[in-house]
């Protein structure tokens, strides 16, 4: 299994202690490094070897929609989770949905975090809040191990659709759908997008599209 490493940027210092108490023990957290703010985690740690950025999206200064672009620049390679207390997943506009991994509520309990955390570290994404819009895909989710979002694409997979497609329907980047697609895939233990449709409706994930 693979070991994330973790930046914290909230300008709370409680909760990023007991973010990282929460996480002490995870098996995907390797180790964490914690910022005050967005210009902090660039001046204090700029440069560092980072998977993963649990980001406030409410901070004095530059906040965490407005400092993702800046966070983009001194950590291409990390993937960025927005946390917030306060504003839902429809608050964040649609170019910065573009740029992030995922969303969490600051109520969101361990298990979700960790949950996120994995996935973002293994290429998906984690939105919290979109399963309350799409309750079927949650149930299947549960049996399947896919993300919702993974079976969101699944779904436009059986319409028959391309990833550009798919890419312009789900506001995500052609990328980002290809490695939706190859997780699908994999997880399905196929090798053609004929083939994953076929075995995801032999397991009743989607439905046969007539």
């Amino acid at each position: 299994m693979s070991h994330a490493r973790l930046l914290l940027i909230d300008d709370h210092t409680l909760f990023r202690t007991g973010l990282r108490l929460v996480l002490a023990d995870s098996p995907s957290v390797a180790h964490i490094i914690e910022a005050g703010s967005v210009m902090h985690a660039v001046q204090d740690h700029g440069g560092a070897a980072v998977d993963i950025m649990l980001l406030d999206i409410q901070m004095p200064g530059l906040n965490g929609i407005e400092g993702v672009k800046v966070l983009r620049r001194h950590f291409p390679a990390a993937r960025i989770l927005i946390v917030s207390g306060t504003s839902g997943l429809d608050t964040i506009p649609a170019e910065v949905r573009r740029e992030i991994a995922g969303f969490l509520p600051k109520s969101a309990d361990a298990n979700e975090i960790e949950e996120a955390i994995a996935c973002c570290l293994a290429g998906g994404t984690h939105f919290s809040g979109e399963a309350d819009a799409a309750a079927p895909l949650q149930t299947s989710y549960a049996a399947s191990n896919l993300t919702p979002r993974q079976l969101e694409v699944l779904h436009q997979l059986t319409l028959g659709r391309s990833n550009k497609v798919i890419a312009y329907h789900m506001g995500l980047s052609e990328n980002t759908v290809r490695v939706h697609v190859a997780a699908i895939l994999d997880h399905l233990g196929v090798v053609s997008r004929v083939e994953a449709i076929l075995e995801a409706q032999r397991r009743g994930l989607v439905q046969a599209v007539r």
